[in-house]
């Protein structure tokens, strides 16, 4: 995908190895790329969530169905609950998750406010947190505009965040530290 609309991956930081532990990679949203990116840099299944409409698309929808991606209503609470849990139990079973605590891709460029919800998977599994920097995305696909400009993409991965390193803080603290390490790897 990535290659065909003129795109270079470039990888930094060291992505982890599927050792049987999973990860819950969390990213900022730049653009529609994030995911193709986050796939191809990472060396194991990955799977996530994603908004409930992409599911009714025709072919896109039928693959992340394929793929395991769990749909989330976001402007539903409850939906968006029960969405997370059944990530929370595809991580317990030691399935890998990318999730973008913004919610939805950026439209100007920098990133938004972090909702809660990964960071209360993230306490309820105990899992690893790999903060992820996307770089490039949003320049080569804005939101509301079709143009694909060629370029390089970057991930850049960052030290991760161990159960222990957590387990003590509040989900906004956890917040808080991870969407400070992810703004340090995109700067």
């Amino acid at each position: 995908m990535m290659f065909c609309a003129g795109q270079k991956l470039n990888v930094k930081g060291t992505p982890p190895k599927k050792t049987g532990e999973p990860y819950l990679y969390l990213f900022n949203h730049e653009s529609m790329f994030d995911h193709f990116m986050l796939v191809s840099a990472v060396d194991h299944y990955i799977s996530g969530v994603g908004k409930e409409s992409q599911f009714s698309w025709p072919i896109w929808g039928f693959l992340i169905k394929k793929y395991g991606a769990i749909p989330i209503q976001r402007s539903n609470l409850t939906s968006a609950i029960e969405s997370l849990s059944l990530a929370e139990k595809e991580i317990k079973k030691g399935i890998s998750f990318i999730i973008s605590p913004e919610g939805t891709r950026t439209l100007s460029g920098s990133m938004g406010p972090f909702k809660k919800g990964a960071f209360h998977v993230a306490k309820n599994t105990g899992v690893t947190i790999i903060p992820t920097g996307i770089i490039g995305a949003y320049k080569a696909k804005k939101k509301y505009d079709w143009h694909l400009y060629p370029g390089t993409l970057t991930v850049n991965f960052g030290d991760p965040i161990y159960s222990g390193d957590y387990k003590d803080l509040t989900v906004e603290n956890l917040r808080d530290l991870v969407k400070e390490k992810i703004t340090n790897l995109i700067s």
